[in-house]
C-alpha cells in the first residue's frame, strides 16, 4: 500500500513551498515514510522561479511531471524510469526553472540546475558477486564534495506538442558498502553524464509520449575498488513510448505503453509492455488497471507478469 500526499503553502505572492511524503507498507507489514522532494519556490519574475531543497530531477519529462499517480496514466512507471532504473531520480540542491513566450503561439520552457549529483555504489562482500548500483535519490550529505550541472529545455512550436533536451554532467564519488556514506578510500571520482529526449503530442482525445535517458559513468584504469571490478565505463540506458486514447463522450481511457532498461546489471536488463483501462471520475480522480509483462533478457529468468488496480486522487 502506497500514499503520497502533496503539501502546497505559500507564504507571499513569491514565496511557497511545495513537498511530497510517500508512506509506503511492504508485505511484511513494515512501514517506511520518505521526503519524495520539498522546496522553498521564489518567484523571482514572470518568467523565472528559484527552487531550493530536494527536488524531483529536471532531467527529461517524466519524474519532474508526469509521476504523481493522478497524472501517469498507469499504476506504474516505465521501465528504467523508477527507483533502480536509467533515470535520474532526484536533487539536493538549487535550479531555475520558467517559461518564455516566443512568436505567435510558440513556448519554450527551462529548467537550470546544481546538486550534490549521484554516487556509484559497489558492494563487494566476500564469496558474492559484486553488485552494482548507481544511486541517484538525493543524499542529505556531499563526502565527495562533488557537484553536477545540467539542466532541460522544452519547445512548444504548438501549443498541442512539446519537443525536450535534457544534459548534465559532472564528477561523482564511489562508495564500497550498502551506503553512499561509505566512500571508498583513495577511489578516484568518475566522470558522470546524462542525455535526455523527449516528446508529448497531443490531438483531442489522444495523447502520444516518449521519452530516452542515458547515464554514462566513466571509466577509471587505477580504480581498486572490489579488486578493480568496475574499471571501466558503464551505461544506463532506458526508453518508452505511450499511446492513451480516451473515448469521445466517456469518461473510458485505454492506455499501452513499452519500454526497454539496459544496465550493467545482466539481472535487470529488461523490456516491457503494459496496457491498460481508466475510468475517470474527474480530471483529477482516476481509476487504473493495467496488465503488465516484465521479459527479461536474461532467459534464467522468469516473465514477470502482474495485473495492478489503483485509485489515485490528486487534490
Amino acid at each position: 500500500a502506497r500514499f503520497a500526499p502533496i503539501f502546497h503553502f505559500q507564504f507571499s505572492d513569491r514565496v511557497l513551498f511545495e513537498g511530497e511524503l510517500e508512506v509506503e507498507t511492504d508485505e511484511n507489514g513494515e512501514t517506511e515514510i520518505v521526503a519524495e522532494y520539498a522546496t522553498i519556490d521564489l518567484m523571482l519574475n514572470d518568467y523565472m522561479a528559484l527552487v531550493a531543497g530536494k527536488f524531483l530531477s529536471p532531467i527529461g519529462q517524466f519524474r519532474q511531471n508526469v509521476h504523481p499517480s493522478w497524472i501517469n496514466k498507469l499504476p506504474t512507471a516505465p521501465v528504467g524510469f523508477g527507483h533502480g532504473g536509467a533515470a535520474p531520480l532526484s536533487d539536493l540542491g538549487v535550479q531555475l526553472r520558467g517559461g518564455i513566450p516566443l512568436s505567435g503561439s510558440m513556448r519554450a520552457n527551462y529548467a537550470l540546475f546544481t546538486s550534490n549529483g549521484p554516487t556509484l555504489v559497489v558492494d563487494a562482500d566476500p564469496g558474492e558477486e559484486v553488485e552494482i548500483e548507481l544511486e541517484t535519490e538525493a543524499a542529505a550529505s556531499n563526502g565527495d564534495g562533488n557537484f553536477v550541472y545540467g539542466g532541460r529545455v522544452g519547445f512548444l512550436p504548438v501549443p498541442a506538442l512539446e519537443l525536450g533536451l535534457s544534459g548534465a554532467l559532472g564528477k561523482i564519488g564511489v562508495a564500497e558498502g550498502h551506503d553512499v556514506s561509505d566512500l571508498a578510500a583513495g577511489e578516484p571520482d568518475r566522470d558522470y553524464t546524462v542525455l535526455g529526449a523527449d516528446a508529448v503530442y497531443n490531438l483531442d482525445t489522444l495523447q502520444l509520449r516518449g521519452e530516452f535517458i542515458q547515464q554514462t559513468v566513466g571509466s577509471e584504469a587505477n580504480s581498486a575498488v572490489a579488486g578493480g571490478a568496475v574499471t571501466e565505463e558503464l551505461e544506463y540506458t532506458a526508453w518508452y513510448a505511450q499511446a492513451a486514447y480516451r473515448v469521445p463522450d466517456t469518461k473510458w481511457e485505454g492506455v499501452v505503453r513499452i519500454g526497454d532498461l539496459d544496465t550493467p546489471g545482466a539481472d535487470a536488463n529488461r523490456s516491457q509492455w503494459s496496457a491498460g483501462v481508466n475510468y475517470l471520475f474527474a480530471n483529477h480522480v482516476i481509476i487504473k488497471a493495467a496488465y503488465t509483462v516484465d521479459d527479461y533478457d536474461d532467459n534464467a529468468i522468469d516473465d514477470d507478469e502482474r495485473f495492478n488496480i489503483q485509485l489515485a486522487y490528486g487534490f
